[in-house]
């Protein structure tokens, strides 16, 4: 009969050899992505080692059918009726107060535009630049086909970022052992339609020391601080 302190050796045993197989044994993902920015649909299929996983995102042949109507009493809806109208007659001030902090605070989030984005790459350049390349070495890209059409509100923020895009597709087209991406910019106005299909194979232990070196950069450090101070003084501003 196995002792108490050998049974506690095998289970570190087993939780190091389990650890051991997550970080070296290789996850084969393969992923799709279509649809436009209102209504994307993806479709995810992982296999490590013999389990596998598929992801499907819902679809409108998900949805109930129109006309389908659930059975309610009159008596459910008398109920529902009278609970509705007594709260919104006893909180309509406040719900007025509400929706207008909801508001401001929606027009603080919407302040994020595509420029201060571009100013956060321009001060995170180096690192970002460092974490890409590292996170790319660390995938294996099998294939990589699809079409993107993309573009922003103002022209200008499109032609960059078709140029940005065109940067990075040349450096996965030179990871990926099978590679054909379609780009087309849309200058009128912001739109999003995407049909991109990927397959790749992910080591784990190759992205703790990518993540590691990130985190702990100087810049990464002292820009998310600036970054949680000024959050938490848009924050206290809205209150107000």
């Amino acid at each position: 009969m196995l002792s108490v302190q050998a049974v506690i050796v095998l289970l570190l045993v087993f939780l190091l050899l389990l650890l051991m197989l997550v970080l070296f044994a290789a996850f084969d993902v393969m992923l799709r992505v279509k649809g436009s920015d209102k209504f994307p649909e993806h479709e995810i299929h992982v296999r490590w080692l013999i389990f596998s996983r598929q992801v499907i995102s819902s679809t409108a042949e998900d949805l109930p059918a129109e006309g389908v109507e659930v059975e309610k009493t009159g008596k459910i809806e008398k109920i529902v009726s009278e609970k509705v109208t007594g709260y919104f007659k006893g909180k309509k001030s406040k719900s007025k107060n509400k929706n207008k902090k909801e508001e401001k605070s929606k027009e603080e989030t919407e302040n994020i535009s595509f420029s201060e984005i571009l100013e956060i790459f321009r001060q995170l350049r180096s690192p970002l630049i460092r974490l890409v390349k590292g996170l790319v070495n660390a995938i294996k890209i099998k294939s990589l086909s699809g079409r993107i059409e993309f573009g922003f509100q103002d022209p200008a923020y499109t032609g960059m970022a078709y140029g940005y895009a065109h940067a990075v597709k040349g450096y996965l087209a030179y990871r990926s052992e099978k590679m054909e991406v379609q780009l087309e910019p849309y200058f009128m106005d912001s739109k999003l339609d995407l049909d991109v299909s990927a397959t790749v194979s992910v080591r784990l232990f190759r992205f703790v020391p990518v993540m590691v070196f990130f985190i702990l950069n100087r810049n990464v450090l002292r820009f998310s601080w600036q970054f949680l101070i000024k959050k938490r003084s848009r924050r206290s501003s809205v209150n107000l």
